[in-house]
């Protein structure tokens, strides 16, 4: 959802929060100096297959001279307690064009509580989050700041910056912003290192900077300085700490309508994205299919890239207003919730889709001619669907196919090694069969699993003048039986039988 939208969706413990601003119900001559901030909280049910509501509140505000809007929310954890809780920003704008901005919490019992407010004299524009505090922070005139509900006031960090691309939780970091800013080369740098530098030749670079310690951290473990001219948004997927360094895996979209993964720094896979202009990418952990990163475009579409051995676009929308991840039908995983922008009705959950690109695949009153164009869009939908469960299918015969062989394996090992213990107890010379018998028992081509040796001619003259001195009726009972990883053999031999 674009900030400042008076209609915002948030996805909070596989609900679907609706916030919207509204007028209150006056008496008729009565003024109008309120505004409420009203919340709906739907949940997904799956035997209708539609969402329904669960419960709602508000929160009035006083609208005197006052113009209200929703600026962004999120979901941020409350340092008070460590409990994650629905975020909210709210700016009040005077004629004076002095600007105060409210952030509230939501809690279980759908009431609102201020956590703090702050005033400034220009309007939030660029680069807003929402992080661990509640904290809020924003970039104005290449600078950055943050407040948080500890501090209460207005900070400033010590960078010059273009952009933010990224801002979450490190280990042992804490709150960790990656922006991108004009390169900060060394005086005492020599010219043929200048010349050749990441840095000197695009002229930006990436920084990180850790909002609890202030302090600056090395960017090598993020991605490249070359990328920093194009990048336009990240979303870290997992972060570790090996050996005393950092290690990151992240995604990235760029300028360039590409995606790219990148291993601890160094690029690993690059995928063309079906549209232009994308500005965000956020990852959903699913149960059938892994890691699906959903990227957003600025024309209202959405793409979802898998990462196989490659990455790959599986599938792509149009028209979409907002786009949620989180466990809508409570199974274990996260799921992609797509909302469609419906015009035909007041209902803001009227066309959507709920997938994990697998076994989940809800939808409902989905208009497809906002596709342009709607058939080939469909088309290729099913297309990019039925090549990736090919792929699947592929991989699990394969698996099946070598469990069957392994298994076909072990069955002719124990076979054969009850025949030899059974030519053991009678004093028989047992013959272990060639490279060429195995072979014709398998259609594998398996080879022999002991010394591929021929028998000799008179082996056989041999086995039958052992196998005549052997008295007959010796044996009166055998069995086997398998005992964990043991097999167990027994034999119980005529009372007339001496060894």
């Amino acid at each position: 959802m674009l900030p400042g939208e008076q209609e915002q969706f948030l996805s909070y413990n596989g609900e679907v929060l609706i916030f919207q601003l509204s007028k209150p119900k006056h008496a008729e001559g009565a003024a109008d100096r309120t505004m409420n901030l009203c919340v709906r909280r739907m949940a997904f049910n799956r035997d209708t297959q539609i969402f329904v509501q669960k419960s709602s509140g508000a929160f009035t505000m006083c609208a005197s001279h006052f113009k209200i809007e929703i600026v962004c929310c999120s979901c941020t954890t409350d340092s008070r307690t460590g409990i994650i809780l629905p975020c909210i920003l709210m700016k009040k704008k005077k004629r004076d064009n002095v600007v105060k901005y409210l952030l509230l919490l939501l809690h279980s019992s759908n009431q609102f509580e201020q956590s703090f407010h702050f005033t400034l004299d220009y309007e939030l524009k660029e680069d807003i989050r929402l992080f661990t505090g509640p904290s809020v922070l924003w970039r104005h005139a290449n600078k950055l700041f943050y407040i948080s509900s500890k501090t209460r006031m207005v900070l400033s960090a010590p960078v010059q910056l273009s952009s933010v691309v990224w801002t979450g939780e490190i280990e042992d970091e804490g709150t960790v912003v990656l922006g991108i800013r004009t390169a900060c080369l060394p005086e005492s740098e020599d010219e043929d290192e200048l010349s050749t530098s990441d840095k000197a030749i695009w002229g930006s670079e990436f920084f990180g900077y850790a909002i609890e310690t202030q302090k600056m951290l090395t960017c090598t473990c993020f991605m490249p300085h070359a990328y920093s001219r194009v990048v336009s948004s990240v979303d870290v997927c997992k972060t570790e700490m090996l050996r005393k360094q950092l290690r990151i895996a992240l995604v990235a979209v760029t300028q360039k309508n590409q995606m790219i993964w990148f291993q601890d720094g160094l690029p690993k896979g690059v995928c063309e994205l079906p549209y232009e202009k994308p500005c965000s990418v956020k990852t959903a952990v699913t149960i059938s299919n892994g890691f699906l990163f959903i990227v957003s475009f600025a024309s209202g579409s959405v793409c979802i890239v898998q990462r196989r051995d490659t990455l790959q676009v599986a599938s792509k929308w149009q028209k979409v207003k907002s786009v949620l991840v989180d466990d809508f039908i409570g199974s274990g995983g996260e799921q992609v919730l797509l909302i469609f922008k419906d015009d035909s009705t007041t209902d803001v959950l009227s066309s959507f889709e709920i997938t994990d690109l697998g076994a989940v695949n809800y939808a409902s009153r989905i208009d497809y001619k906002h596709d342009v164009p709607a058939a080939e869009g469909l088309q290729e939908n099913g297309l990019l669907t039925v090549r990736a469960l090919e792929t699947r299918l592929q991989a699990g015969f394969t698996s099946v196919r070598e469990l069957q062989q392994h298994l076909g394996v072990k069955n002719r090992v124990i076979l054969e090694s009850c025949r030899a213990l059974i030519d053991l107890v009678e004093e028989r010379t047992h013959i272990l069969p060639t490279a060429k018998q195995v072979k014709c028992r398998s259609k594998e081509g398996l080879v022999s699993l002991w010394d591929d040796v021929e028998n000799p001619p008179h082996s056989l003259n041999k086995e039958t003048s052992l196998a005549s001195k052997v008295p007959e009726h010796f044996i009166e009972k055998l069995w086997q039986r398998v005992v964990g990883d043991n097999l167990v053999v027994g034999v119980k031999l005529t009372e007339s039988f001496y060894l």
